[in-house]
């Protein structure tokens, strides 16, 4: 059995679309998990939920933790705007006014195929000081993904029956 860390958030803010002309609601929860423990910056595959205007739907990806701020890439499909991906990184700053911000603000591209269609931004909104105790667990591989896990082949195919 392997053990891993597993790091869970939710992030929220604003999506924009260039061809929509409000701002969205837009929310992810990701549960990103690495066997790697003591390799800060190695890539954690991660499974979660993004929420649009009040529409949920998965979504997978890949969190990197670099000493400059952690980079989120992230694929769902949407079901008015169709496939998207989301990538973007925290940059921490170190002037004072601008540090906490940094901290937790993440602004995010927003592509189609490739080509920017939008932008987003999010940011963490709970406790920075209870981040590690909430957000970082031990756990198995094996649950690895808690509620966000592919349910077995057998579950998968009676869904589909």
């Amino acid at each position: 059995m392997t053990i891993g860390i597993v790091l869970e958030e939710t992030m929220s803010g604003w999506i924009r679309l260039d061809a929509e002309p409000v701002e969205q609601p837009f929310a992810f929860t990701i549960r990103a998990f690495t066997p790697r423990v003591f390799s800060l910056s190695t890539p954690r595959a991660f499974r979660g939920v993004v929420r649009v205007a009040g529409q949920e739907v998965p979504t997978r990806g890949v969190l990197t933790i670099r000493l400059g701020g952690p980079h989120y890439e992230l694929d769902f499909e949407h079901p008015t705007w169709g496939a998207l991906h989301a990538e973007g990184e925290k940059r921490y700053s170190a002037h004072p006014a601008r540090l906490a911000a940094s901290l937790v603000t993440c602004p995010l591209t927003i592509c189609r195929n490739g080509e920017p269609v939008g932008r987003a931004e999010v940011a963490y909104r709970d406790s920075m000081l209870a981040f590690p105790f909430r957000a970082l667990k031990l756990v198995a591989e094996e649950d690895a993904f808690g509620r966000f896990a592919e349910p077995p082949p057998e579950v998968a195919s009676e869904r589909r029956g």
